[in-house]
């Protein structure tokens, strides 16, 4: 499984043709599924009474092809996730660079090497973010394969 999942899908309707039917599509819906579109790309999202901190997003870009268009899809977290995710990969990376630089360098002062365990700490922090946001995905991925089923139905002819 992707961190981000993407696919990338032609249609040989024009992409005028797709956000108008995505437009009506979400519009007269009964699913959880909600969305915006804009000039060339649509978000669609879980609506509230289905959607949890996990719940993916899609982004589509639709753009002109040869004979239709080409629809480039991007599922991810919702951009708070995104960015509490990012954060703390970027701490735990800090943490073991500073970590191995300041235990090296006691190291080389014959100084007991305490920073190592500041970069074993970070190691496992960035462990520990990454197996977390996987078993984040794995709660997400049905809502995954419903949006993907609600794209394909709605605007169809893929």
């Amino acid at each position: 499984m992707k961190i981000r999942p993407r696919f990338r899908e032609l249609s040989n309707r024009s992409p005028e043709a797709i956000l108008n039917a995505l437009r009506q599509a979400l519009s007269t819906t009964n699913k959880p599924i909600e969305g915006t579109t804009l000039d060339d790309y649509f978000i669609l999202r879980i609506a509230d009474p289905e959607n949890h901190f996990w719940s993916p997003r899609l982004t589509v870009h639709v753009d002109p092809a040869e004979g239709g268009s080409e629809l480039r899809g991007l599922f991810a977290p919702a951009p708070a996730v995104w960015t509490m995710f990012a954060g703390l990969y970027a701490v735990s990376i800090f943490a073991v660079l500073i970590g191995l630089i300041w235990g090296g360098s006691q190291w080389q002062l014959d100084m007991y090497p305490s920073g190592f365990w500041i970069a074993g700490i970070g190691g496992i922090l960035l462990i520990t973010s990454y197996a977390i946001a996987f078993a984040g995905q794995k709660l997400g991925h049905s809502q995954i394969v419903m949006m993907k089923n609600f794209l394909d139905d709605h605007i169809g002819n893929l």
